[in-house]
């Protein structure tokens, strides 16, 4: 009596995998040792001088190739292969940020990539400053100025070093703070994060979301930490999609010692990007006072 049910689900498993794997457009884990990633959607990395392909002993390209050895403190080991894409901010610099461009915009998009926390992590405390950090955005047109919405998301401190994380979608204020580092249990451990972008279905019609996921190196299943529904996501006038984006960006809370993070495996896709099978749980909640 029960044979049908589990034939039907085992066939709907298999047949997400196959679309999942169908639509991928964009795979990286800087296995080539540079930036030349392309696609059938003309993806491009821009050329960022802050960032660098780097391997545990040697950072590998930067805007050209290097082969420089790694500097005696460095903690470099990819997440997957060999190499992964450094940000390191040195001590007061407030900006490292890897942008990327393709030509056929999608005005529904997943993304994905391991980040490792840094070994060293702390986030500052800056006394009448904000302190917030970016993780990542998406846009359309333009970053600024544009009549497409801009989404994306940021960190902040939780105190002791540690921080929370929260989604901007236009000019919106910080939304559903969630705890993102715990100091120190989580340095120097990769997360992976999977982002889910869809825009407005018609001018007006504020159906668009944003959903975050993050699942621990080591855990099986996923936590849906940020789900944003009915959101006025508006395609833009002359790019009907996210066309760009960055990852990390300008820290406003200046790291006061060299810091370090690592991404390895960025992935873009119109379906979804989960490598397990398991459905994600629900947000939970992180209240900051």
């Amino acid at each position: 009596m029960h044979e049908l049910p589990f034939v039907f689900f085992l066939s709907s498993l298999l047949a997400f995998s196959t679309l999942a794997n169908s639509e991928l457009l964009v795979s990286d884990s800087f296995e080539s040792g540079d930036m030349t990633t392309r696609s059938e959607i003309g993806f491009r990395w821009d050329n960022t001088p802050k960032t660098s392909v780097v391997t545990a002993t040697t950072e590998v390209f930067n805007t050209s190739l290097l082969n420089e050895p790694a500097p005696a403190t460095s903690q470099w080991e990819a997440k997957t292969g060999t190499h992964a894409l450094l940000f390191r901010y040195p001590a007061g610099e407030p900006w490292i940020e890897q942008r990327f461009t393709f030509d056929e915009p999608q005005p529904e998009l997943w993304m994905s990539f391991w980040l490792r926390v840094p070994i060293n992590y702390s986030h500052p405390k800056v006394e009448g400053a904000g302190d917030n950090q970016k993780l990542f955005r998406l846009w359309m047109d333009k970053y600024s100025g544009g009549d497409g919405t801009k989404v994306g998301m940021e960190f902040r401190g939780a105190g002791g070093g540690s921080s929370y994380f929260y989604g901007k979608i236009g000019n919106s204020q910080d939304l559903d703070g969630v705890r993102f580092i715990t100091v120190p249990d989580d340095r120097d451990k990769w997360m992976h994060l999977v982002v889910h972008v869809d825009s407005e279905s018609s001018a007006g019609a504020k159906d668009g979301l944003m959903e975050v996921w993050r699942k621990w190196e080591g855990e099986s299943d996923y936590t849906k930490t940020h789900d944003f529904k009915n959101q006025p996501i508006n395609l833009s006038s002359t790019v009907k999609g996210f066309r760009q984006g960055y990852l990390l960006g300008w820290a406003n809370a200046h790291y006061p010692v060299e810091t370090d993070f690592l991404i390895d495996d960025f992935e873009l896709s119109t379906s979804p990007l989960f490598s397990s099978s398991t459905a994600p749980g629900t947000p939970t909640q992180f209240n900051v006072k």
